[in-house]
């Protein structure tokens, strides 16, 4: 089954107009698992809130003091001694905010995630936009069915964002193969959202990170076509890159084995003479996408 890009990637929610409640907020796959939304498996997930993933577009502030309350439905198995974790995001994979916060359980309902905030988020320039999205990874173990499940979102003195939303989680009857930029190899800086001016290279060049169900692990690599580029695995076609919009032009580059097994694939990108907007695609076949915004300018 097809994943449409809304559940893909964090480079494909559009931006709503600001509003006195809690924000609408959609449930995206942690960039690197392909388990968190399948069946019987440990729920971690992103919880994308309604801004724009571009940076130049401020995120949510958050007062300190304020709590976020998580409650899953009662389709999600509590596990004892479970791992819970969560991490608070500027939009782009691995653009973590560094604030202080705690994380617990409600000790009257352990399907409750309780988030405090000591320290406030500011929405700020660029390289900080505020809020955007929150990873979570919960003790939860996920329905055991496939289906769509809500899980309630409480904000409490959070200001102009007070009040409570609901998310619904797409739960999938067996993992899927997942994509999405990773950042991590130029200092978590974002490329899901660059300009480059006509006939120039874009700054950071663009790497993504593949995760396959599969648990041995395989040789990922990509390979020029007539149509864009094959993202191969062990030398099979396994899902492509392609491009929307302006001419870009991408040149797959090749990294060693280490990086290869990891997942990790690298590409160049060209913009073309046209100015306007393109946008990177990255597709698994079965999977999920990820979208790349360049703005040739």
């Amino acid at each position: 089954m097809f994943f449409s890009a809304a559940l893909a990637g964090t480079a494909i929610f559009a931006a709503k107009p600001a509003y006195a409640t809690a924000p609408h907020t959609t449930v995206a796959y942690q960039p690197m698992v392909s388990t968190g939304l399948a069946a019987r498996e440990p729920f971690e997930a992103w919880f994308v809130f309604d801004k724009s993933t571009d940076p130049a577009v401020p995120g949510y502030a958050v007062p300190a003091g304020a709590t976020i309350r998580f409650t899953f439905s009662k389709a999600f198995m509590p596990k004892p001694d479970g791992f819970l974790g969560v991490v608070m995001l500027t939009g782009w994979s691995q653009g973590s905010i560094p604030v202080k916060f705690t994380t617990a359980l409600d000790p009257k309902d352990p399907r409750t995630v309780v988030v405090h905030f000591n320290e406030e988020i500011v929405a700020g320039p660029a390289e900080r936009p505020g809020l955007k999205a929150i990873h979570l990874r919960t003790n939860e173990i996920n329905p055991g069915k496939a289906g769509n499940y809500p899980v309630t979102i409480q904000f409490i003195d959070a200001g102009s964002l007070s009040g409570t939303t609901k998310a619904i989680v797409r739960i999938t009857a067996k993992p899927v193969p997942n994509v999405a930029a990773y950042n991590q190899l130029h200092q978590s800086k974002d490329e899901d959202w660059q300009h480059a001016k006509p006939g120039e290279d874009v700054a950071l060049p663009i790497d993504f990170l593949v995760t396959l169900p599969a648990a041995s692990r395989s040789v990922i690599s990509l390979k020029a076509g007539d149509f864009g580029l094959s993202i191969l695995k062990d030398g099979k076609p396994i899902g492509s890159i392609k491009t929307e919009g302006v001419p870009v032009t991408l040149t797959p580059e090749a990294f060693g084995p280490g990086f290869s097994r990891l997942g990790i694939i690298r590409v160049q990108a060209k913009a073309g003479t046209i100015s306007g907007s393109a946008r990177i695609v990255a597709t698994l076949d079965g999977g999920t996408s990820y979208v790349i915004n360049l703005i040739v300018d």
